[in-house]
This record gives C-alpha cells, sequence and structure tokens, in this order.
C-alpha cells in the first residue's frame, strides 16, 4: 500500500486544541511515506469559488493570529491554507493510485468530512475524501465513499449530493455513526445511506454490521473504487487491538 503525507500537516495547530498536529507526529516519524505535493488545482472540483477564496484570505491575512471560520469551532492561521490544500493534493495523489489498481493511503490533517461545497465546521477546511471521489469520477470511474466516524460526514454527504447532479449514478456514500450526536441524523437519498449506533456498541457487533452493510452496499453499487474515510474519534478506553482488525477487515 502506497503512504502519502506531508511533515507540513504538523503546522496546522492551536495550542490546546483537540486536533493537533500529535495525532499524526509519531506516524511521520515512524513511517516511509511519499511527499504530497499541493491541490489547489482540485479544490473546484466541489468547492465553491467563493469558499475558497474565503480560506486563502483569512489564512494569508491571519499574521500571528488565530482566525475562526463560519461555524466557530474551526480554526484558521497563516500557515492552514498550504497545509489544507497540501491534504488535498495527498488526496489526489492516492486516488491517481488506485486508478492504477494500487491501495494507497493519504495521512493527513487537518481533517475533511465536515467540510460542505460552501462552508466548513468540525475542525475541518477542505473536503479531501470528497475531492479524492470527483478526481476519479472525472476519469470516468464510479465511486463509492465509505466514512466511518462517530460523528455523520455531513460536509462529505452534501459534496456527494452535488456531485450527483454532474455524475448522476455514479457516487455512493455510506456512512457508520453513533446516535443522537452532531451533526444529528440525516434523511437517506438514493445515493445516501447512514446507520446510527447507539452507545456502548461493542467491537464485534460494530465489525459485523460493517462488513454486512459494506459487503451490500458494493454488491449493490458496483463501484470501480472506494474512498474511506477513516474517523479517529475514540473512546480512551477501546481497546487498541480493536483498529488492527478494523483495518484488515475493511482491506480484505
Amino acid at each position: 500500500m502506497k503512504l502519502i503525507s506531508s511533515n507540513i500537516f504538523l503546522k496546522h495547530k492551536l495550542e490546546g486544541h483537540v486536533e493537533r498536529p500529535e495525532r499524526i507526529k509519531r506516524l511521520l516519524t515512524e513511517l516511509e511515506f511519499e511527499k504530497a505535493d499541493k491541490g489547489d488545482i482540485y479544490l473546484h472540483l466541489v468547492h465553491t469559488p467563493e469558499y475558497i477564496e474565503k480560506v486563502k484570505n483569512m489564512s494569508l491575512e491571519a499574521g500571528d493570529r488565530i482566525r475562526h471560520i463560519d461555524a466557530g469551532d474551526t480554526y484558521v492561521t497563516a500557515e492552514t491554507y498550504n497545509v489544507a490544500v497540501t491534504a488535498v493534493g495527498a488526496a489526489v495523489k492516492a486516488a491517481d493510485y488506485v486508478l492504477k489498481g494500487q491501495n494507497a493511503f493519504a495521512l493527513v490533517r487537518p481533517p475533511g468530512h465536515h467540510a460542505h461545497p460552501g462552508w466548513t465546521g468540525g475542525f475541518c477546511i477542505f473536503n479531501n475524501a470528497a475531492i479524492g471521489a470527483a478526481y476519479m469520477l472525472q476519469k470516468g470511474k464510479k465511486v463509492l465513499i465509505f466514512d466511518f466516524d462517530m460523528h455523520r460526514g455531513d460536509g462529505t454527504q452534501d459534496c456527494v449530493k452535488q456531485l450527483n447532479k454532474h455524475f448522476p449514478g455514479k457516487v455512493y456514500y455510506f456512512s457508520i455513526n453513533q446516535e443522537g450526536v452532531f451533526p444529528g441524523a440525516s434523511l437517506d437519498e438514493g445515493n445516501v445511506y447512514n446507520v446510527y449506533l447507539p452507545p456502548g456498541t461493542t467491537e464485534n457487533e460494530y465489525l459485523e454490521l460493517m462488513r454486512k452493510e459494506l459487503d451490500y452496499r458494493i454488491k449493490q453499487f458496483r463501484p470501480d473504487a472506494i474512498v474511506i474515510s477513516a474517523g479517529f474519534d475514540c473512546f480512551a478506553k477501546d481497546a487498541e487491538q480493536y483498529y488492527p482488525r478494523l483495518g484488515c477487515a475493511l482491506l480484505l
């Protein structure tokens, strides 16, 4: 599997914030990776020109200050724009490998699945997964996005709805989330399906449901490529051995 990342992802930071560089710092020192390039030329695949310019200008004008965008829970620094477009570049480079028949993992931050076409929240800037999917859609591929996280990827879901207008029947969004938490439930549509699990769901219950539901979606939709939007909002007491099991289940 190809790993794409960059040390630039450590530069987007705010002291005391839960979405911090330490989330990937150890991995960047322990793993060999292919360096990501800036992907600003791909932002338009899902984001509006107005939103792109807003993020860019806020970052350029930030200086030593910390700015907050849209919902207020997402911060922007002088480094944010360059970091975020490099995350997009990593997603597109991973998509290129997938188009060649290889598996790839884009190890990036800031995250993206709460980033909508024209606004954002949930600590996200640009929707890396949706842009990677859109890139493959432009190459004529059918793409399924599987999003697992405590929180529903409302931004990715909205991006998929927009993409479906341009590529009808070619893109599908499936997610597994916890019920009763931000950003709330959503009505499913033909190309969108969300599963909400109660707190306390066991590892075995989760894996069994994931295998069953994901296998069903793949057989029904028959995608050429699958984008996995991997969320890591987890409980501190989750068993560490669960994550290798989840990763192996997805690869198989």
